[in-house]
């Protein structure tokens, strides 16, 4: 088996660009759905689609492209398209379950880069004479073929996808009840009718990176868009941009500002300074305790008898000023276990505080702002700011530049917190801890609006501005 690594810097081919993606909560249930009302291509499809993984798939659901099923919450009654875990291998897979007799092909592939966006394709011709060509899949522009199994021994139609049956996007309804997806999709196409290879879909540009480009083929009858564009409101995300308008309902999907919006501009080329590939919270880093979620932005410790931690993607940049937002968490601002915001330095020791310390204790290097406070460093404690709770908003501003960290407090300065910090590369990750049995820490790398303006020439951690 190996690990493939993710698009981290991708620039449009063609001068394509993505701007937009939608983030799938599992925690929220979040889904879309639609019933086509004539049957398609049973034997011949193709999807592509541009996803970023959310939590760790160690320990989570399946992320679901396409779920097609008769109703019936069994492995026989449903067909898929999904990434999915099996043992300690996160892997992908057309699961042809409905009727068939459980036909399905697993190819051996890791995906593990939080930091980064895939592109997957999965193209379906079960009328093939080569067992291998019946199901193809491909990784950013890459043909897998390393398999875990290859169930399609025969040709067959699918009972299921492409015919007038529930279709799911973001759930798997498979035996043992539903299972929601945790991940970013963009930039999804599905091709009724035809098994196309990724050079529909992207190209490799001129620094060999893979990169969408815009599909200009036919859909066939049941084929869609879902660029995730129009977020007028929820019905709107869910609209097909392709010419057949087989919009699809978006259920438990969120525009209501603050930490729960899903409309992102986190995506898979360089846009723009508020589009691209963004920072998020790593599930890699080791944390000693807590649940990472919402799309790697929400950490919770899930205990209140000690502190647990966690830490970002990307590594702040040695030059430059960069502000993200964290919505706090903490139940009290003057005592008990208090809730710390702030950035870990991870360079000599890739690793956060153990279970029951915060970051900014010990002699890590480590600089926080305590709920109760107070400034936190190097296990020292300084007056510092107002004390905040659940919902307050904080504001961290970096300045690599002049060496300074400044926090906020729903929008209001509270002053210069630590001066003269060195920076190296590789050294400073944004990064929080808490001691909460609810809500949990929300993280706002500029993915989704700000709460509050960032100050004069600070700029979000994505990678069109680094």
């Amino acid at each position: 088996m190996s690990i493939i690594q993710g698009n981290a810097l991708s620039g449009g081919s063609s001068g394509y660009n993505l701007t937009n993606s939608l983030r799938f909560r599992s925690s929220a249930s979040a889904y879309l759905n639609r019933t086509p009302s004539v049957a398609g291509s049973a034997q011949k499809f193709t999807m592509s689609c541009w996803v970023k993984l959310g939590s760790d798939p160690q320990s989570s659901a399946q992320i679901t492209f396409l779920n097609a099923g008769n109703g019936a919450q069994t492995n026989t009654g449903n067909d898929c398209i999904q990434l999915r875990t099996n043992g300690t291998a996160l892997q992908v897979g057309c699961l042809g379950r409905g009727g068939t007799g459980g036909n399905y092909a697993q190819f051996t592939a890791y995906l593990r880069d939080y930091a980064a966006w895939y592109h997957i394709v999965v193209a379906v011709d079960t009328t093939q004479a080569t067992q291998a060509n019946r199901c193809r899949a491909y990784i950013n522009g890459v043909e897998q073929t390393s398999y875990v199994a290859n169930g399609f021994t025969s040709s067959y139609s699918f009972s299921y996808i492409n015919q007038a049956y529930a279709h799911l996007v973001g759930q798997q309804n498979e035996g043992g009840g539903p299972q929601y997806t945790d991940a970013y999709l963009a930039e999804y196409n599905f091709i009724d009718g035809q098994a196309l290879t990724p050079s529909s879909f992207g190209s490799f540009n001129a620094y060999g990176s893979w990169s969408p480009v815009r599909y200009g083929g036919s859909y066939g009858t049941n084929g869609f868009y879902l660029p995730f564009t129009n977020n007028t409101s929820t019905t709107t995300l869910g609209y097909d941009f392709s010419p057949n308008g087989n919009n699809w309902t978006t259920n438990n999907i969120s525009l209501t500002a603050g930490t729960t919006y899903d409309s992102m501009t986190d995506v898979p080329t360089l846009t723009s300074a508020t589009a691209a590939n963004y920072c998020t919270l790593n599930p890699v880093l080791p944390i000693p305790s807590g649940t990472i979620s919402q799309g790697n932005l929400n950490y919770l410790r899930g205990s209140t008898a000690n502190h647990g931690s966690v830490g970002a993607t990307f590594a702040i940049p040695t030059t430059g000023k960069w502000y993200w937002e964290v919505t706090a968490c903490a139940n009290s601002g003057g005592s008990g276990n208090n809730e710390v915001i702030g950035v870990a330095n991870i360079l000599n020791n890739p690793q956060l505080p153990s279970a029951g310390s915060e970051i900014g204790s010990g002699s890590r290097g480590d600089y926080a702002y305590r709920s109760n406070g107070v400034k936190y460093n190097n296990g020292s404690q300084g007056s510092y700011g107002a004390t905040y709770t659940n919902g307050d908003v904080i504001g961290v501003a970096w300045n690599s530049d002049s060496g300074t960290l400044t926090f906020y407090k729903n929008g209001t300065s509270q002053g210069t917190a630590f001066s003269s910090i060195t920076q190296v590369d590789g050294k400073f990750v944004a990064a929080s801890s808490n001691a909460e049995s609810s809500n949990g820490d929300s993280y706002n790398f500029g993915q989704r609006p700000f709460a509050y303006t960032p100050p004069s020439g600070f700029v979000a951690l994505n990678t069109y501005n680094l």
